[in-house]
């Protein structure tokens, strides 16, 4: 069986992130404490960073968020948590870009922020976005949890860009992101309210660690399809088993998850994974990625006409993507529909219709070489 969702993430690093749990230093002593890029920082994960951001704002009960209808649930949560009433706008699946008109039919003056979500590893354009904002004194806030690459910093014109590395994301660092700004004022506030939050608990990142270990071994190819042979025989659902392991927050009361920073050894890894990067690996994986989708029709493409694209994942739409997925794990590749938490909180009656992006419709393939050849024989 060839399995999705390998950690991008080496044993030996791990090992270095293991051994630096054992380091007893505050984590205000990383040097430098700045991250990457000139104003940016880390922070514990990229809702962290939202519900800094909004506690920066201070906006007032009952204003208006635009946002993607596809995020995260967690997201959507942040902002009720702040009293914030969302407004989803749809998302064409040939560009992965935000509905233009929608934004404009769905403006008022309790419009505060747009929140926009990068999705799959594709960056939407924004220049239209930024002269919308402009116009009606919105600030902007991009969600590249799904898109972070060396490439793209965040667009120039928006104020806020959320980067993760979470467990499954690009780079990963098991938990950690990194919060880009192009507006001074929010910098200096949200980083003065990280700086207030208490330190999370080494033993927490060390969980964490023994996690990624666990997926490490579980997703070697032999051990990966013993598994699923398993949880077949045992009537077990081999998506549930998988995600139990990948989910970042599990369980309720996101609030008072996030609401910390990260420990020594998280800071260190953040740093290390973001100043060392090695760009071959996404080169490598956008090249795997674009071989596989030269054998799908275009309409079955998602964000095909986008035009800066890392493929973080290949979603592809599918009439039936129940028949597919059997269809390609009969031949050893690991499909699904449940590659990310993502939720669409459009109407229902309203998800999927103008070419909107429907995730009903969507089935996640490895990026593997091997998967060309099930797509070819499933008659795609």
């Amino acid at each position: 069986m060839i399995p999705r969702g390998k950690l991008a993430i080496s044993f030996f690093e791990l090992i270095g992130a293991l051994t630096d749990c054992f380091i007893k230093k505050n984590s205000g002593e990383l040097i430098p404490s700045q991250a990457l890029y000139g104003k940016s920082m880390f922070c514990l994960s990229a809702r962290t960073g939202l519900d800094l951001t909004l506690r920066t704002l201070n906006l007032v009960p009952g204003a208006t968020v635009l946002a993607t209808s596809i995020n995260i649930p967690d997201m959507f949560s942040i902002l009720k948590a702040h009293q914030l009433v969302t407004v989803p706008i749809a998302i064409d699946k040939q560009t992965l870009e935000l509905n233009l008109q929608e934004l404009e039919d769905a403006i008022t003056p309790s419009c505060k922020v747009i929140l926009i979500a990068h999705l799959f590893g594709a960056i939407a354009n924004l220049d239209e976005v930024v002269l919308f904002a402009k116009k009606h004194q919105l600030i902007i806030i991009e969600d590249c949890a799904q898109a972070f690459n060396h490439n793209y910093k965040g667009h120039p014109a928006t104020d806020v860009s959320l980067f993760s590395f979470g467990l499954i994301k690009t780079n990963t660092c098991l938990t950690g992101a990194m919060i880009c700004f192009n507006n001074q004022l929010i910098f200096d506030n949200v980083k003065l309210l990280n700086q207030q939050l208490p330190v999370q608990d080494t033993k927490k990142y060390l969980g964490k660690i023994f996690k990624a270990l666990a997926i490490k071994v579980i997703t070697l190819k032999w051990i990966y399809t013993l598994l699923y042979i398993t949880t077949q025989r045992l009537n077990k659902d081999f998506d549930a088993v998988l995600s139990g392991f990948t989910k970042g927050f599990p369980g309720d009361n996101v609030m008072e998850k996030i609401k910390f920073r990260p420990c020594y050894a998280n800071l260190r890894l953040l740093y290390k994974r973001t100043h060392l990067m090695n760009d071959q690996s996404i080169t490598d994986r956008v090249e795997v990625a674009l071989k596989i989708l030269d054998k799908i029709p275009m309409p079955m493409r998602i964000g095909a006409l986008n035009q800066n694209h890392s493929h973080w994942v290949i979603p592809i739409a599918s009439d039936n993507p129940i028949a597919l997925i059997t269809s390609l794990r009969e031949k050893g590749i690991d499909a699904t529909t449940k590659a990310s938490s993502l939720i669409n909180i459009m109407d229902e009656n309203k998800a999927g219709e103008n070419g909107d992006l429907n995730l009903e419709e969507l089935v996640y393939v490895p990026i593997d070489e091997t998967v060309i050849n099930g797509l070819m024989d499933h008659g795609s």
